[in-house]
């Protein structure tokens, strides 16, 4: 037992480090969203418009509309966008949209003004 807590001390000593989940998960913190229309809600202040509905992130680039479950990567192309998200006449101009913020993360799925 004493030989294991001083290879332990010693570890610790040279600096190296072990990284391991230990079963901890790390939740990223969902980003603010703000109400653009009934379905849709926006991510505040980004560098990209990036929409939520339908319990996805939607972005438009390129005349095409993209798809992920994370709104900071994983996008894939989706010729099935929700009616609410392509009424959207002008996606680019929701680029660090800011406005009322109605709520943190993807919890609620509509929100009226």
């Amino acid at each position: 037992m004493l030989k294991n807590l001083m290879f332990v001390g010693l570890i610790g000593l040279t600096g190296c480090a072990v990284r391991g989940t230990a079963g901890v998960a790390y939740t990223e913190p969902a980003p603010s969203l703000v109400y653009v229309s009934p379905g849709v809600s926006v991510i505040e202040d980004y560098d990209q418009p990036v929409f939520y509905s339908d319990n996805y992130y939607w972005r438009y680039d390129s005349g095409n509309w993209y798809r992920s479950r994370n709104y900071r990567g994983g996008w894939q192309v989706d010729a099935r966008v929700p009616v609410a998200v392509r009424r959207i006449e002008r996606p680019h101009a929701y680029v660090h949209y800011r406005g009322n913020v109605v709520r943190r993360g993807p919890t609620v799925r509509n929100h009226r003004r």
